[in-house]
C-alpha cells in the first residue's frame, strides 16, 4: 500500500526505495521479532560506519584545536617541562667502566714522552725533565687527584722524596734544636706543625723548611691567608736575633704539597699548582730559592694541542652526525669553550640553533646578571619553545668545579608573563666535585627534531659527549663519544703568577 501511495506522488527515485524499504523491514522485524534490522542491510552498514567515521574526525580535530589553543600548550607544556630532565638521568649510563675505558684512552692517546727544555733557562736540565717525567707518569693515576691519600701514594710525592724533600724539613726533635724555646713547650705541642705555628707566631703556618747556610740560617715558611680563596704565602725567611727577617716571598693559590729540595747545590721549592677551574693538579711550578724567588720560577705543563675522538656509543640517528661533529671538533675544542690548562679557556657558552630573542626581560636577572642574554627552542620536541639563560659558573673556593649553568622559562599566554621552570634549572646547588660536570650544552634541529648536544667534563682534560633527543618524558640516548688530548710540554718561566 505505501509503494502505491508513492508512485502516485511521482517519487520513484532509488534514495525513496531504500526508505520504503527500511519501512516494510522495520514492520516484518517487529512481527518477527528482530532487535537491529539494520544489520541485515550491508549498505546501510556502510552509511553508517561512514558517519561514524566523520564524526571521529570531527572529534580528533576539535582535540588537536584544543591542544594548539595557547592556554593549553602553555599548560601542558609547563607539566611536561617541569621536571629535572637534565640531572642524573642524563648519564646514567656513565659507570666506572665508562670511566676505565676513557682513563685507558686517554693514556693510549696522549702521545710519547719528549722533553722541553730552553738553553737560556735559569733551571738545571736534568731537573726539569724529572718534572716533566713525573707529569707524564702520572696522567693515568694522580695528576687529577687532590685527597692525601692519593698523593702521598703519586710519583710526584715518590720523586720528591727520593730528591730529599724530607730532609729538610725538621722533625720535632730537630726543631727543639734549632728552637731552643721549644724544649720547655708542654703538652700542647701534640705534633710538629704545632710547634711550626709557635715559633712563627701565626696560627696559619702549615708548613717549615730549614735551609742552612754558611753564614746565616734560613728557612722557608708556608702560611695561609685564611679566606676562602685559598691563598698561600711562601716566605724565605733569616733568623736573626730569634725573628724572623722576610727576604724574599710569592703567593699561590694552592698548597699543592710543596717541598724544598736540593739540586745540583741550589735550593729550589716545588709545588702541583691547581687548575682553579677544573681542580686539578695539571702541572708542576718551580720555584729557585733566594732573593728574586718571585720571578725565578719555572711553570711546566702537559697541555692539549689537538682531541682526538672515540665514539663509545651510536644508533643510526647518531650516525648521521658525523658530518656535523666532524665540523665543530676544532671549534668545540678549543680554549674558548674547554679549559685546556690556559688561563682564557673556557668563558665562553657555545650555541646551537637555539634562537637569541629580544625583549625577554627578566627582573630579577637584570639586577643578578651583568650579561642577561635569552635564546629558544623546542628542544623537548612537543611544540613549546623553551626560553634560557645559559652561563658559565666559576667558584671562588678550593673545591667546586666550572660547571654550566642554565635557567629555563616559558611564556604564560594567559597572564601574558614569563614563568621559571625551577625544576629544571640546571646546577641550582653546587654539584658534587668529584662527579662529572655538564660544562657545554647546545641544540641543533634536523629533520623535524630537535637534539640535545651535552659536553661533560670527566678528568683530567678528558670530556664526554652525549648526544640525546627529548620526546616530552623520554631521554632518548643518541650518541656518546669521549675526547681526549694529545699533548705537549709548555714551559713558562719568570711569570709571577698566584697559580
Amino acid at each position: 500500500m505505501i509503494l502505491t501511495i508513492l508512485e502516485t506522488m511521482g517519487h520513484s527515485k532509488c534514495k525513496f526505495k531504500r526508505i520504503v524499504t527500511i519501512m516494510m523491514l522495520v514492520i516484518l522485524c517487529t512481527a518477527c521479532g528482530t532487535e537491529d534490522p539494520a544489520s541485515q542491510l550491508p549498505n546501510v552498514g556502510e552509511v553508517s560506519k561512514e558517519q561514524t567515521e566523520n564524526l571521529t574526525e570531527n572529534n580528533t580535530q576539535t582535540v588537536k584545536a584544543r591542544e594548539k589553543s595557547p592556554a593549553a600548550a602553555f599548560e601542558e607544556g609547563y607539566r611536561i617541562l617541569n621536571r629535572s630532565i637534565f640531572d642524573n638521568s642524563m648519564i646514567s649510563w656513565y659507570n666506572d667502566e665508562t670511566k676505565q675505558e676513557i682513563e685507558a684512552y686517554a693514556e693510549l692517546v696522549k702521545g710519547d714522552m719528549v722533553p722541553v727544555w730552553e738553553e737560556d733557562s735559569i733551571f738545571p736540565q736534568g731537573l726539569v725533565m724529572e718534572m716533566e717525567e713525573v707529569i707524564y707518569r702520572s696522567l693515568d693515576s694522580n695528576m687529577n687527584k687532590i685527597r692525601w691519600e692519593e698523593i702521598e701514594q703519586s710519583v710526584y710525592y715518590e720523586t720528591m722524596r727520593e730528591l730529599g724533600m724530607e730532609k729538610w724539613n725538621p722533625d720535632m726533635e730537630e726543631m727543639k734544636i734549632l728552637f731552643p724555646e721549644l724544649k720547655d713547650a708542654g703538652p700542647e705541642l701534640d705534633s710538629v706543625y704545632d710547634a711550626y705555628r709557635e715559633v712563627c707566631g701565626n696560627e696559619y703556618c702549615y708548613d717549615l723548611f730549614h735551609i742552612p747556610t754558611q753564614d746565616r740560617e734560613q728557612y722557608v715558611l708556608a702560611m695561609d691567608s685564611g679566606g676562602t680563596a685559598g691563598i698561600r704565602y711562601i716566605y724565605l725567611m733569616e733568623l736573626v736575633d730569634g725573628e724572623f727577617v722576610p727576604i724574599s716571598d710569592f703567593e699561590t693559590q694552592n698548597a699543592g704539597y710543596g717541598g724544598v729540595i736540593q739540586y745540583e747545590g741550589e735550593f729550589y721549592y716545588i709545588y702541583l699548582p691547581n687548575n682553579y677551574q677544573l681542580k686539578i693538579y695539571d702541572g708542576i711550578r718551580i720555584y729557585k730559592i733566594g732573593e728574586d724567588m718571585e720571578y725565578e720560577n719555572l711553570l711546566i705543563k702537559y697541555l692539549p694541542y689537538e682531541y682526538v675522538w672515540k665514539n663509545l656509543y651510536n644508533t643510526s640517528e647518531g650516525m648521521k652526525w658525523e658530518d656535523y661533529l666532524e665540523n665543530i671538533r676544532d671549534e668545540i675544542t678549543s680554549d674558548k669553550y674547554l679549559q685546556n690548562g690556559t688561563d682564557e679557556s673556557g668563558w665562553s657558552v657555545y650555541f646551537g640553533d637555539e634562537e637569541k630573542v629580544e625583549n625577554f626581560i627578566v627582573p630579577e636577572n637584570e639586577r643578578r646578571y651583568y650579561s642577561n642574554e635569552y635564546h629558544k627552542i623546542d628542544f623537548a620536541n612537543i611544540g613549546i619553545p623553551v626560553y634560557m639563560r645559559k652561563s658559565n659558573f666559576y667558584s671562588s673556593n678550593t673545591y667546586t668545579t666550572w660547571f654550566l649553568k642554565c635557567l629555563f622559562y616559558l611564556r604564560d599566554p594567559m597572564e601574558n608573563s614569563i614563568v621559571e621552570l625551577e625544576n629544571m634549572e640546571i646546577y641550582p646547588s653546587v654539584p658534587d666535585w668529584d662527579k662529572v660536570k655538564l660544562v657545554q650544552m647546545w641544540f641543533k634541529e634536523m629533520e623535524g627534531k630537535v637534539y640535545t648536544f651535552c659536553l661533560y667534563h670527566v678528568s683530567d682534560y678528558n670530556y664526554m659527549l652525549n648526544v640525546v633527543r627529548l620526546e616530552g618524558n623520554e631521554v632518548n640516548r643518541i650518541r656518546t663519544d669521549i675526547l681526549s688530548p694529545r699533548r705537549h710540554f709548555v714551559l713558562t718561566e719568570g711569570e709571577k703568577s698566584i697559580y
